[in-house]
């Protein structure tokens, strides 16, 4: 385990107390509405203003459509996240709530790495059910952690990368679940009584 690791490790297993995860504003309505109004000033402001707006409406259309491109990436990410949960649920039963992960490729460090968290990237679905923490993969592997074997898992919010959720579990292993949905993931994993906390990240 690395030392950063070894950092959040110690902190989730003192005394502090885990934090109910709140949901947030979902992201692909905060981006259609900062596209949409752009592009509504503009069709205004190139039909009925013509004339006097008229520069001011290929400003607005121009500021649409760069607000229009992370929007066009978030969607064919959810498609392919929801094309991932469709393809794993076929094959395994999970609870209600999915997320979309990919594990693997970190440094064991001092201690064995679990082989959920050194093996090559992939991609993987992760649930909840029953007290059980539920990872699937897409090549058919598939781990159930039983809540009582979790120490807790850190929420490292996107800084300088993806964003991430690192589990700990008791036998001093751990497993790096990266998402660019790190605060569903967070209030699932709260909600189910899993402990969680916060990590604050400087870029």
């Amino acid at each position: 385990m690395t030392e950063e690791r070894a950092r959040r490790r110690a902190r989730l297993a003192s005394g502090e107390r885990g934090v109910l995860v709140e949901p947030a504003a979902d992201a692909l309505t905060l981006y259609a509405v900062f596209t949409g109004v752009p592009f509504a000033v503009a069709a205004y402001c190139l039909t009925v203003q013509r004339a006097e707006l008229g520069a001011v409406g290929l400003t607005f259309l121009l500021v649409g459509f760069a607000a229009g491109v992370p929007l066009a990436l978030l969607i064919g990410e959810r498609r392919r996240a929801a094309t991932l949960v469709t393809e794993i649920r076929a094959t395994h039963p999970l609870g209600p709530d999915c997320h979309p992960v990919r594990t693997g490729l970190n440094e064991p460090g001092r201690a064995p790495g679990h082989p959920w968290d050194t093996t090559p990237p992939r991609d993987a679905v992760v649930s909840v059910q029953d007290g059980t923490l539920q990872l699937r993969a897409e090549n058919g592997d598939a781990l159930d952690i039983p809540f009582t074997d979790i120490l807790g898992v850190l929420l490292l919010p996107a800084g300088r990368g993806r964003a991430a959720a690192d589990l700990h579990l008791h036998s001093g292993e751990a497993i790096e679940l990266r998402t660019t949905r790190i605060r569903p993931l967070g209030v699932t994993l709260s909600e189910a009584g899993v402990r969680v906390l916060f990590e604050e990240v400087s870029v």
